[in-house]
Parts: C-alpha cells; sequence; structure tokens
C-alpha cells in the first residue's frame, strides 16, 4: 500500500470507528419521536440509523481527503483528531438545542448565543461549563490517541472499511426508498421519524407513482384519516384536555383568495364583498398572515401555530384541534378548492382527519376551476340542506384566479391598462408592474362576483345572521413593490406578501374597524371560543389571541415560508432563511446597519417551543 492510499484509509477507518459513539449520542433523539411499533416503522429506524448516522461520518471523513494527499501523517493524524473530535461535539450540541427548541444547530442560534447578553435564552452555570470543557477535552485525547494509532503506525489494515462503507451506503439507500413509499401511504410510523435527525431531507415520489398508475393516494389516504387520532406524542398540544360546550352551533364558513393583497380590498376592486360586509363587517386593517405562502399561510390559519410547527405536524399527519373539534360537534364537512388540495400537503395536515376529502376541482384554467367550485358549493349547501338542514356545517371555499392571472375572455376587466398574462420568464427590475397588477387585480374583481353569488345565497336560504363568515387570504403578492425585483411570494416576509385583507361577519360579530397589529394565528382561537365554546385557556392550544378581543393588538407577529421566517415588528422584520443565516431589514427591505436582535427575536425563539414536550 503506498503512502496516500494509506493516509486515505487511515481517515476513513477513523471516520468508521465514530459509528459506535455517534449512534451513542444520537440515542439523545429518541425520546423527541414516537418510537414505531409496526414493522416498517421499526426497519425504518433501524435503516436509518445506520445509513443517515453512517453518511455523516463519512462527510466527516470527505473533509479530510485533500489533506490525506498532500499532508505527511504527523501533520495529519492531529487535523483528523480535530475534525473527529469537532463532529462529536458538534452532534451532542446539537442533541441538546434540538431538545430545547426542536431545531438543529445553525448560524441564526450561534448569533442568538454571541448576543444572549442577559441570559434570556442560553443560561448556564459554571458547573455546565466545567461539563462541557472537560467533555471536550476527553473527545479530544480519545480522538487523538485513535488518530494517531489509525494513521501512523498502519492499524487501519485490518479493518474492511470497504465493505463497511458499503453496508452504510446500502442502508441509506434502502431508508430512502422505504420512505419514497410509506410518505405515498400515508405511514405516519415512518413520516414522524424524518424530521427529528440533523441533515435528513428523505426522498418522496408521490405523485410520480400515482402518475405511473402504481399508487391510488385517495384510497390510500383514506385507510388513514381518522377523527379521533391524537396529537403526535412530541406535541403536548392541547396543553389541558380541550372543554367545549357551545351554547348555540353557528355554521362556520371560510372564503380564501389565493395571493390576495390587503390594497386590493375596496369598492371598486371587490364590490360585492365591500357592499356585503365594510358596514355589516369587521375589518382588520393591520392583518398579517402567518406565511408569505399557501402551505404556511392556511396552516397557520387552521392551527393557531406558528411555522416551525409544519415539518413536524406534517410528518405526523397531526389534524388541527379546529377541525377535529368540529368533527366532534358534528359539524358537516363542504371542503372545496380550485387548486389540489395535496399539492401542498393539506391531505395530510389540515384536512388528515377528514375522509373522504375532494382534494381539488376539475376545469382547464383557474378562473374555471372557480366557477366550477362555486357551483359545486351551492349544491352541496342545496343537497344538506334537504337531507340534514338542522346540522351545522363548516364550510371552505378557496379561490384560485388571482394566483394564476386567470381571468375569463368575457369578464369585466375594470383595472387597465391590463396584461393578457403573466410570464415570470419576462419579469425583471425595470418591468412595468402596472399591466400585471392590474391583471392580478382583475382577476380578484372575477372571483369577488363568484363570492357575491356565495353571499347572496347565504342571504336567500337564511343563514347569513347565523353564519360565521371570514374573507381573507393565504398571503399576498408582491410586483416590484420596493424595486428590489421581488414578484410573486414565498420570497419576503414585506407587506405585499404577508399584509392580506380579513374581514368577519357573523353573530356575535360586532361591525368595525379595528387598527391593531393581529395574525392568522389569532383565527382559530377565535372560533374555538366563540362558535365551538371552548372556555380552556387560549394558551393551551394557539400560539395567537382572540381575534374579537378589541384589545388585540400584537408588537410582533411571525410569518413562515417553507424554510425562512420573519419576525415583524412596526419598524423591522428579523429574517432567518433555512440555514441559519439572518439579517434587520426595514419594512421596504433595506438592510438596517448594526442593528441587534430586538427582545421580539427572543420571545418569538420562546414561541418556537411552547407546545413541544419539554
Amino acid at each position: 500500500m503506498d503512502v496516500v492510499s494509506s493516509r486515505m484509509r487511515g481517515t476513513l477507518a477513523l471516520a468508521l470507528c465514530q459509528l459506535p459513539l455517534v449512534w451513542l449520542i444520537a440515542l439523545r433523539y429518541l425520546p423527541f419521536m414516537e418510537v414505531p411499533h409496526d414493522g416498517w416503522g421499526i426497519l425504518y429506524l433501524v435503516l436509518t440509523w445506520i445509513g443517515h448516522f453512517g453518511l455523516l461520518v463519512l462527510l466527516g471523513w470527505v473533509l479530510l481527503l485533500i489533506p490525506a494527499l498532500v499532508l505527511p501523517s504527523r501533520l495529519l493524524w492531529p487535523l483528523a483528531a480535530l475534525v473527529a473530535a469537532f463532529g462529536a461535539s458538534a452532534l451532542l450540541v446539537d442533541t441538546v438545542v434540538y431538545a430545547q427548541y426542536r431545531f438543529h444547530v445553525n448560524y441564526f442560534m450561534v448569533s442568538l448565543f454571541l448576543n444572549d447578553k442577559n441570559g434570556e435564552i442560553f443560561s448556564f452555570s459554571i458547573e455546565t461549563w466545567l461539563i462541557v470543557a472537560g467533555v471536550a477535552l476527553a473527545l479530544l485525547l480519545a480522538q487523538g490517541w485513535l488518530a494517531r494509532r489509525l494513521i501512523m503506525t498502519g492499524g487501519q489494515r485490518r479493518l474492511p472499511v470497504g465493505k463497511i462503507s458499503g453496508v452504510l451506503l446500502l442502508a441509506l439507500v434502502a431508508s430512502h426508498l422505504l420512505h419514497i413509499v410509506a410518505d405515498a401511504r400515508y405511514m405516519r410510523s415512518v413520516t414522524q421519524q424524518t424530521g427529528v435527525y440533523p441533515l435528513l431531507f428523505p426522498a418522496t415520489a408521490k405523485d410520480f407513482m400515482a402518475d405511473h398508475g402504481w399508487l391510488d393516494p385517495r384510497a390510500a389516504r383514506s385507510e388513514r384519516a381518522d377523527v379521533n387520532v391524537k396529537a403526535a406524542d412530541e406535541l403536548e398540544w392541547p396543553l389541558n384536555p380541550l372543554q367545549c360546550s357551545p351554547q348555540s352551533s353557528p355554521n362556520i364558513m371560510l372564503v380564501m383568495i389565493d395571493s390576495w393583497r390587503s390594497d386590493e380590498f375596496d369598492a371598486r376592486t371587490t364590490p360585492n364583498i365591500h357592499a356585503a360586509l365594510e358596514q355589516s363587517g369587521r375589518r382588520y386593517t393591520q392583518h398579517y398572515s402567518g406565511g408569505n405562502s399557501t402551505r404556511t399561510g392556511v396552516m397557520s390559519l387552521f392551527y393557531g401555530l406558528v411555522g416551525n410547527y409544519y415539518h413536524y405536524i406534517n410528518n405526523t399527519q397531526t389534524p388541527p384541534l379546529l377541525v377535529t373539534e368540529m368533527q366532534r360537534q358534528d359539524y358537516a364537512l363542504g371542503i372545496f378548492a380550485a387548486a389540489s388540495l395535496d399539492s401542498v400537503g393539506f391531505d395530510r395536515t389540515v384536512f388528515s382527519s377528514v375522509s373522504p376529502l375532494r382534494t381539488g376541482t376539475p376545469g382547464e384554467t383557474p378562473h374555471g376551476r372557480d366557477a366550477r367550485m362555486t357551483d359545486d358549493w351551492l349544491s352541496w349547501l342545496d343537497q344538506h340542506e334537504r337531507v340534514e338542514g338542522d346540522r351545522p356545517w363548516f364550510g371552505m371555499l378557496f379561490y384560485d384566479a388571482p394566483h394564476g392571472y386567470s381571468v375569463p375572455e368575457d369578464a369585466a376587466m375594470p383595472f387597465q391598462p391590463s396584461a393578457s398574462e403573466m410570464n415570470y420568464l419576462e419579469l425583471g427590475p425595470d418591468t412595468d408592474p402596472t399591466p400585471l397588477s392590474n391583471l392580478h387585480r382583475n382577476s380578484v374583481h372575477y372571483d369577488d362576483q363568484l363570492i357575491g353569488r356565495v353571499i347572496d345565497d347565504l342571504k336567500a336560504r337564511g343563514e347569513w345572521d347565523n353564519t360565521v363568515l371570514i374573507v381573507t387570504a393565504d398571503h399576498g403578492q408582491s410586483f416590484n413593490d420596493f424595486h428590489k425585483n421581488y414578484w410573486g411570494h414565498n420570497s419576503n416576509f414585506a407587506a405585499p406578501q404577508t399584509h392580506v385583507p380579513m374581514i368577519l361577519h357573523g353573530p356575535g360579530v360586532p361591525p368595525g374597524v379595528e387598527d391593531g397589529m393581529t395574525s392568522h394565528l389569532d383565527v382559530a382561537p377565535m372560533l374555538m371560543r366563540h362558535a365551538l365554546g371552548c372556555t380552556n385557556p387560549l394558551s393551551d392550544y394557539a400560539q395567537g389571541g382572540d381575534l374579537l378581543d378589541e384589545q388585540l393588538d400584537h408588537p410582533w407577529v411571525i410569518a413562515s415560508s417553507y424554510l425562512d421566517y420573519g419576525v415583524i415588528e412596526p419598524d423591522r422584520i428579523t429574517v432567518v432563511d433555512g440555514t441559519g443565516k439572518w439579517k434587520i431589514l426595514d419594512r421596504q427591505l433595506d438592510p438596517i446597519e448594526n442593528a441587534d436582535f430586538s427582545p421580539a427575536v427572543f420571545e418569538a425563539l420562546q414561541q418556537f417551543r411552547q407546545f413541544y414536550e419539554k
């Protein structure tokens, strides 16, 4: 064996020798998942334990490949020992951070630690620091002895490093293949494990399998939907059993318009909604979605939880308390969406307890599906009244035309000049936003006509005064508002993408205008308290307030995207991305130089762990 090959083999042997220690440290993650009891869940646990943590130690070896090519053994072994000790220590620290906050170590956590001058978030005793220092020193000494033995003296020669690496990679591939099947078949015992481990990004292929006829998602899902499913073991949610005894059971109706901006509610853009609700409804002028995307915006509205709970809820298929409580109170559920509900995961989150579930609406265009959905809703309500007219109902209509910039050719187009379509590939910093903004506004105007039909129908049936009506959006939409080339949504947390209309109407809803800062997180607790008669303190089950509380005015709110989140304050937005990088911006997305973390950021971090078991 030549010298270079010996050094590379020695560093690989050192990495593989970390496996027992890594597996031992990783045991600290197990209390934060529901230990599976079925064969598939156990098999996935074993395969992931071997394969994923095997991958992590192999990644550590990759860091030593170039040094092994150029450094002599006497310099390589101290470096290898340092890398091994640092990796083990980092994993150990990550288990501590995850136990406290349910997300893994990143740059943001390190920055918070360095800025936590008063010990509001991180508070360690002298004894803790001494233990940490002692463990780190012991690890470094042990790794030094092992690295010197394997790299300097050729102690690795008897180790079958190639075969061990092959087994690790085989287990890794097998675990991802198993997750593909489990995800498609809604196997909670498998999917609930994935959010616990650091740097685990499991493979999925549900749509691919359905497209090739290998899977019937609706049948697979119906086998798993269960109104009696309890919250995932790791969630202490609600903190106490719900106590709900409604004095009456009003109907509840949620109307959402995808990507509807707050400045698109007025007498000209939405004349039907405005006429019906401007005087008799309760309007919130500073209302923010809990997300700048459909997934997190709708999730925040139904769960009353911030977006960092989404992945755990999705993996464990935990339904919102709002929906399961309506089911327990025997509400009929009329759930209609123009776009596909399963494309954004609502089949395994918001409506995971609902079966059968209508996951979409047929049609060639967004505006066509919106019209069809409205007709189908009116037919559903006809059928409901004929068969079980005394039973209360929950209705959801989720319109999609503005999201698709979709308007029928013969529709009224009051806003001109208007583009004929949206082509994101043609957008740039110098693109005139007016025609595109007008097309979007015209599509909102079109949906307003459909919603006018729904409102008129409720009045004609005599249901108007007995229906709690919520009209809002999942998120907003940017049109290069601050000349930073932001278009669409899911890209920042400024007002164009997060500030949305919110109008309420119904029994117990006093008309008026509220100018305090409110959030989608305030909707579920409002419904739980006033429509479903739940008397628990809101802190038992939600992170928002009561939208009907006249004193409600949040000093800050949280909005999330698929990976990032923003703490929105009146004068700033603190943004943390999926890698833990952070920045502090003003409300026009300009950096605030030399800004420190505000108290709101530390308060938000505490909120992230509110309902995780301590």
